[in-house]
């Protein structure tokens, strides 16, 4: 009798330990996931959005035929048609187009830009947060940027393509279709006819990085200078704060990473692999992260560096910071996800072409399955998770809020879902 009084102690004392473990682990997922309501669902969600900035922003349909877009929380005026929202790189300023009693006008965050008898064509940002839009009228296309000094307008022709605008705003680019080719227009003087062009972007320094393909070669110019030529060109960019670019290059058979910087002597070039799949530049720093293949394995290469990257492996990423590059990978079936060229074992399965956030430093990465975002431990593999959804955006880090963020949708409601690393 005593034994067996003994045995339902153990047993009971066992079950008490294992529910005070379990509430402590619910009390810590609480504590490190959760979710705030945005949106009650009194209108029907069209579209929702998370901007890499941290701004959300929902598309709704307060009336038949009618809709209005919320940005962080603040509604704007009910129209007849409107498309998404666009975000400066800083995330201070927004601007979208919409429609309302046959006429379209741009709204931005303190005015509203009527567009007379046209249509909205492209619209973008600088990287200083100039904005430039383009209104469309028959046959005809003209730009407008918001310089600081006032309204620049320029006519367009037959644009193809997004328009590449400097720091300032003082200095643009675009594509034009003209007999023969593809024009490059800066600053409204053609420069070159290519069959193919691809445009990187202004430099800090107001330089314009572009390729033009013409017969067999690739060109790629700094202004008027060539800067390499070869038989085919991938990835070409500029970076975040101007100061370098990047491609990846080949001739014949062999592929090479291109890094120019001006604090270079001579701009660095990686070894020659069989082909590169990705490649991306520091957002401030003279550095390259790329995949490539090699001798039948997967390579991550930074700048010259090169670390083995198993057997099947996704896009290659740098934190916002550029403190850390990374990616994740799959080495039959052992998933593993690589931080600047150190492996951490994964005891989850990890999709390759699935996003991927991370917060610099703090050992821990985010994604978004069909119902949840996770947050997941590097060290051991530990999941966090906060309340479950219909429907989840991929994550974003917001370094403002130092939470990983992701849009969430219950019944129509709209739901901000967080973890904090």
């Amino acid at each position: 009798m005593h034994v067996q009084t003994m045995k339902l102690r153990i047993k009971w004392e066992y079950f008490i330990a294992v529910f005070l473990c379990s509430v402590f682990i619910l009390e810590a997922q609480d504590r490190k996931c959760g979710g705030e309501m945005l949106l009650d669902g009194s209108e029907p969600l069209i579209s929702i959005g998370l901007d890499t900035t941290g701004h959300w922003w929902a598309i709704t349909s307060p009336f038949s035929r009618r809709y209005a877009v919320t940005i962080d929380g603040k509604k704007g005026m009910d129209v007849d048609s409107l498309k998404a929202p666009i975000f400066s790189p800083d995330g201070q300023y927004f601007a979208y187009p919409m429609q309302k009693n046959g006429i379209w006008s741009i709204m931005t965050n303190d005015s509203i830009i009527p567009l007379g008898a046209g249509i909205p064509g492209y619209i973008g940002f600088s990287r200083y947060g100039i904005l430039a839009y383009t209104v469309i009228d028959g046959q005809s296309e003209t730009m407008h940027i918001l310089r600081e000094e006032g309204l620049f307008t320029q006519v367009l022709i037959n644009r193809i393509g997004d328009i590449a605008l400097s720091f300032d705003g003082n200095q643009w680019a675009y594509r034009s279709r003209r007999a023969g080719g593809i024009a490059l227009m800066v600053n409204d003087e053609e420069v070159g006819r290519f069959e193919e062009c691809l445009l990187a972007g202004f430099m800090l320094d107001n330089t314009f990085i572009y390729a033009g393909k013409q017969g067999d070669l690739w060109r790629v110019n700094k202004n008027d200078e060539e800067m390499l030529s070869a038989q085919y060109l991938k990835f070409l960019q500029v970076n975040q704060s101007g100061n370098c670019f990047a491609c990846a290059y080949g001739n014949g058979t062999r592929s090479t990473g291109y890094l120019y910087s001006d604090d270079f002597i001579k701009p660095l070039e990686t070894q020659s692999y069989d082909r590169i799949d990705d490649l991306v530049i520091h957002p401030f720093e003279p550095m390259i992260g790329l995949t490539a293949f090699k001798a039948g394995m997967n390579v991550i290469v930074m700048n010259t560096a090169e670390y083995d990257a198993g057997i099947n492996v996704g896009p290659i990423r740098f934190t916002h910071d550029g403190q850390e590059v990374y990616l994740c990978g799959d080495s039959q079936q052992d998933p593993f996800i690589i931080v600047n060229g150190q492996k951490f074992m994964q005891k989850n399965a990890l999709d390759i072409n699935r996003f991927y956030a991370m917060s610099p430093k703090s050992g821990t990465f985010a994604y978004a399955t069909s119902s949840a975002m996770i947050m997941q431990r590097m060290s051991d593999g530990f999941t966090f998770a906060g309340m479950m959804a219909d429907y989840v955006t991929a994550p974003i880090f917001n370094h403002r809020t130092n939470a990983y963020e992701s849009l969430g949708v219950v019944n129509n409601r709209l739901f901000l879902m967080y973890c904090k690393p």
